[in-house]
């Protein structure tokens, strides 16, 4: 496991030379920020709270996870699919490397590069621009730890899609689909508290709840207690788990089939 700690630091320090990307991804935010707010401030005029949550929460929950999907933007179906169809792939399996392991501690770095560069920027400009208020409570300690699990599970989901390209010429449609489920289901896109009752339920079993609302809850609701939280993160860590298992099932089926292009 040693050996795979220094991938953390060479894909930071690869991450820092898109100095660029960084910027508009951060200008973007800030744009999506002001739009958020007052298209939400429309949808509460003359009400303090929706669906149990007040204008603050909503807001926080929203613009956060705006800067938490870009943190757990793990792209490894995309690289997958690149490396598969460039013939590169070859050059990992034929490594004393774990090619699984090798993308997992590569995605970290870029992970972290994105934590200080756009999910901390993002989460000062709520604080002291938009004057966004967080509650103190076991949720704040909570948070950190579910994001891990998040990164985890994003992962999983996308190292397992990616790993379609062993058998197909395109993941385009696929990874497409993906993401949209992904957004959508996960609470990404508005809270899960929004959607139909009867929907709520389903979408509270499913993994991709743990990617993005488990840990906005956390930090938008974080006086709730052990009682909410405990149950949320359990279910993550399983998910977790069994997708890690899963990828890697497939992952070993999948090498067996590989057909490389180009080199």
């Amino acid at each position: 496991m040693r050996k795979y700690l220094p991938l953390i630091r060479a894909s930071y320090m690869v991450s820092l030379v898109y100095r660029f990307g960084f910027l508009f991804s951060i200008i973007g935010n800030i744009v999506y920020l002001g739009v958020a707010y007052y298209l939400w401030k429309s949808i509460y005029q003359g009400r303090d709270v929706l669906n149990g949550l007040t204008f603050n929460e909503t807001f926080l929950y929203v613009g956060l996870g705006s800067a938490i999907f870009i943190l757990l933007k793990t792209y490894a179906d995309w690289i997958i699919h690149f490396e598969i169809q460039q013939g590169t792939i070859a050059t990992y399996l034929t490594k004393p490397l774990d090619f699984q392991l090798y993308s997992l501690f590569t995605n970290f770095g870029a992970v972290l590069m994105n934590l200080t560069a756009i999910t901390v920027p993002t989460a000062v400009v709520m604080i002291f621009v938009f004057k966004v208020q967080v509650t103190s409570g076991i949720g704040l300690w909570l948070f950190p730890i579910s994001l891990i699990f998040a990164f985890l599970i994003s992962f999983s989901i996308d190292f397992f899609v990616g790993l379609i390209s062993f058998y197909s010429e395109s993941v385009w449609g696929v990874t497409a689909t993906k993401d949209i489920i992904v957004t959508v289901l996960s609470g990404g896109l508005i809270p899960l508290q929004f959607f139909p009752e009867a929907m709520q339920k389903i979408l509270y079993w499913l993994p991709f709840q743990a990617v993005y609302h488990t840990p906005l809850m956390m930090i938008t609701k974080a006086d709730l207690g052990w009682g909410t939280f405990l149950p949320m993160l359990l279910l993550q860590i399983a998910w977790a788990i069994i997708l890690l298992i899963a990828s890697r099932l497939f992952y070993n089926q999948a090498i067996k089939v590989i057909r490389i292009s180009g080199g």
